[in-house]
């Protein structure tokens, strides 16, 4: 169980300085083991980093549903006259990036903290 927690603590380190997690594929049962534990599962991505380097793999805020989420909320913008039409033609870009990056850093804080609420629940 220690080993666990001090993935756990790992991550939450990693999460914190980086906003993802990056380790070895001999890490990668652990990682998913802990993901499932922890029930952090449906709030991240365990993905390789790249083709030329299939042994390392990244943890990151999964972005399932995110980019709907901002679509609808810039959409809402309007409809209330926060944006002019211009002004949206203008900076929707801009306006869907800031959204998205805003909506990764909640969720990577909901994962932290469920990730700190299994560690007092093991370590009880």
């Amino acid at each position: 169980m220690s080993e666990y927690v001090e993935l756990a603590e790992r991550i939450i380190k990693a999460l914190k300085k980086y906003g993802c997690f990056i380790f070895e594929s001999t890490e990668l049962e652990k990682v998913r083991d802990l993901a499932v534990k922890s029930e952090i599962l449906k709030l991240v991505e365990i993905r390789p980093v790249d083709e030329k380097y299939p042994y390392v793999f990244a943890m990151v805020a999964a972005r399932r549903g995110i980019d709907r989420e901002c679509a609808s909320i810039v959409e809402s913008m309007i409809s209330r006259g926060e944006i002019s039409q211009n002004e949206y033609k203008r900076y929707k870009k801009e306006l869907l990036e800031q959204c998205l990056v805003s909506m990764e850093r909640e969720r990577i804080k909901e994962v932290i903290s469920t990730l700190e609420d299994y560690i007092s629940r093991i370590k009880r």
